[in-house]
């Protein structure tokens, strides 16, 4: 009998299995690896560890906050093509997204 490994997905192919398309999924993905490495300052072997927490965190929220999250990150993270973003404003926009990816989902009341 073969003896197989169980098989872990990658990064993308979590992103991809919740429904992001590839572009989407490579939006989240430079954010987390913009900011595992420029806001945490982790590098080396724990660079892969907290990259697979955040994904983790990512794919484990309600659809809702993760369209939101999505939304945010391709539309206020990134900024317009030509547009210079200094360190403030690239922590302010990291935050940004990380709020949105971690708040809790408030129920409107009528």
């Amino acid at each position: 009998m073969l003896g197989l490994k169980s098989m872990t997905m990658t990064r993308l192919e979590k992103l991809t299995k919740i429904g992001l398309n590839s572009e989407d999924s490579a939006r989240v993905l430079i954010y987390s690896d913009q900011g595992v490495r420029w806001i945490k300052n982790v590098d080396g072997l724990n660079h892969q560890k907290e990259m697979d927490k955040l994904i983790d965190e990512v794919v484990s929220k309600p659809r809702k906050q993760i369209n939101d999250f999505v939304a945010f990150v391709k539309d206020k993270y990134f900024a317009p093509e030509g547009e210079e973003v200094d360190n403030e404003d690239f922590i302010r926009r990291w935050n940004g997204a990380y709020e949105v990816l971690t708040s809790n989902l408030k129920v409107k009341s009528t």
